[in-house]
């Protein structure tokens, strides 16, 4: 009895066959003719082949054949991967011709889709049993998949996190925040408290919060970052000039009125009551008039505020060119050469570290400490 497959195959050998003859009585043609003859022994070569193995049909006596047959196996299960692979071509595409950024990270889902593509495929044909070609699957690649997928997942965390923490006021940012706490608070409450509720629904209930964190943190990434307001330092007063000023500035809050034990002081000022202004040097007995402080190295200068009054000690210069916020310098244009500490109260201290890079011989105007709205309050600096 023929198979459906031989049945096939045999009338095509016998149609080219018969082909083969009518073309050479009928039209005469050599090329015809061996052609159609040559279609006739292949396909009845084929026929041959195919009438022995019987389509490679399995005996239905030989039950032990029929389960382990190719057509018995399980069909391959449903992936994502050949869709995480086109994905990542597009994106490789179209970060070669817009953000590098894109281009970076579609290599990266392109390589880890064909991988994971691969090692499927091959582990769905390791064996007959679907049970055990899981398990062989999750031998070999689950050792690379959880490191890495714990490490995305808490780095998508910690980016939400920062970007909502950017986005928010300062206000806004502790009641979110508040209202987050006392969410996580109820929720781990209610799991405490009714110990036979479901892990699908603990599931579910952390799947959405992962989602809305992710999704804040990109919508909070497109809106942008609050502006953040730079908090002035005594290096900005002495880079615009304005060390001599007697008053308050941004600069002067909360600063520390004490300093701890310092080693390798170039030397200590003292305001004292009557508003006048010493030095002092350690190894020298007595007050100076004149403090003598080392050339292009950076010197610890402790000011001591012995007044009534918050005062601030002043390094004066000279002057020196103005520049602008692009860096270059305005021609013509000169502002007061300072370095300074913040406001110091009654009874503080603080260090003032300087570093001088020019003798003061080279000076039209000599170089001194003095403090802004104290009259005579100066010390003059020599640098070798």
């Amino acid at each position: 009895m023929f198979t459906t497959g031989s049945k096939l195959l045999v009338g095509a050998t016998l149609l080219a066959a018969a082909a083969a003859v009518l073309y050479g009585v009928l039209v005469e043609g050599a090329l015809g003719t061996v052609g159609l003859s040559s279609a006739a022994v292949a396909l009845g070569l084929v026929a041959g082949v195919n009438v022995a193995a019987r389509d490679s049909n399995v005996s239905a006596m030989d039950t032990a054949a029929i389960a382990d047959a190719p057509a018995a196996r399980p069909a391959p299960g449903a992936s994502l991967w050949p869709l995480a692979v086109a994905v990542g071509g597009v994106l490789v595409v179209v970060g070669m011709v817009t953000y590098p950024v894109a281009l970076i990270f579609g290599l990266v889902v392109l390589l880890v889709g064909t991988v994971e593509w691969m090692v499927q495929a091959w582990s769905e044909r390791a064996s007959a049993d679907a049970g055990y070609n899981s398990e062989l699957r999750g031998r070999l690649a689950h050792p690379l998949e959880f490191p890495v997928l714990a490490a995305v997942g808490i780095g998508l965390i910690v980016y939400s996190f920062s970007r909502i923490m950017l986005f928010l006021s300062k206000t806004g940012g502790v009641a979110a925040f508040g209202v987050i706490a006392v969410l996580v608070l109820a929720v781990g409450f209610i799991v405490a408290f009714r110990p036979t509720l479901r892990g699908g629904a603990i599931g579910v209930v952390a799947a959405i919060a992962a989602v809305g964190l992710v999704a804040g943190g990109i919508a909070a990434a497109i809106g942008g970052e609050r502006e953040l307001h730079p908090h002035e330092t005594t290096g900005d007063l002495a880079g615009e000039g304005q060390c001599d000023t007697t008053d308050e500035t941004e600069a002067d809050e909360n600063a520390s009125q004490s300093i701890a034990a310092k080693s390798n002081l170039a030397g200590t000022v003292t305001l004292g009551e009557d508003g006048s202004l010493v030095a002092r040097t350690a190894g020298v007995e007595g007050e100076q008039e004149v403090l003598v402080i080392g050339r292009s190295n950076p010197s610890n200068i402790r000011f001591d505020n012995e007044s009534g009054e918050e005062r601030r000690l002043v390094l004066d210069l000279g002057t020196r060119p103005e520049v602008d916020e692009a860096g270059e310098v305005v021609e013509g244009s000169e502002v007061p050469d300072q370095r300074c500490t913040a406001l110091v109260e009654e009874g503080g201290s603080q260090l003032l570290t300087v570093t001088i890079g020019e003798p003061s011989s080279s000076s039209d105007t000599p170089y001194r400490f003095l403090v802004p709205g104290v009259d005579g309050a100066e010390v003059e600096v020599v640098v070798p």
